[in-house]
């Protein structure tokens, strides 16, 4: 598999995809998926606190991910949308932070993580040969000449 970043902004990819969503022009499968990361402080960050302390004032920050692929081969291509919001620093009194993944549509993720403009979006691709390369350029191709000529969502 050869990975590589994408030249189209996240939020065309996600209109796109939106409009996608109901003309089925490519016949995409999508996967779109929140989490909820946290990170204790490092041990050596502040000597006074104990590991559990630490883990409490830890950094919280939620992910966002899309993933599109061609849905007959989706082994072929896929592409990928990752959104990290950080959060901040959690207080044990915050409310706990859900782990694991859960799946939300492509609705949810462009309005708390793109039209909110939450976090850094970034756009790569993989790939498993040059003939999946030409079938991903072609979907990237559409999505950059806006062919859906996206609806305002």
């Amino acid at each position: 598999m050869e990975t590589y970043p994408v030249d189209v902004e996240a939020e065309q990819v996600v209109h796109w995809l939106l409009d996608e969503e109901r003309l089925h022009a490519f016949d995409l499968l999508v996967r779109v998926i929140r989490s909820y990361q946290r990170s204790a402080l490092a041990a050596g960050e502040d000597s006074r606190l104990g590991e559990t302390e630490r883990e409490d004032l830890g950094e919280s920050s939620e992910v966002g991910l899309v993933e599109g692929m061609p849905r007959h081969k989706p082994s072929l291509w896929t592409l990928h949308v990752p959104v990290a919001n950080d959060i901040g620093p959690s207080l044990p009194d915050d409310e706990p932070v859900p782990m694991g993944e859960e799946e939300i549509d492509l609705a949810t993720f462009y309005e708390e993580f793109i039209k909110a403009e939450r976090g850094l979006a970034d756009v790569s691709a993989e790939v498993e040969s040059p003939a999946a390369k030409g079938s991903l350029t072609r979907v990237l191709d559409a999505m950059r000449e806006d062919r859906h000529k996206h609806s305002k969502h």
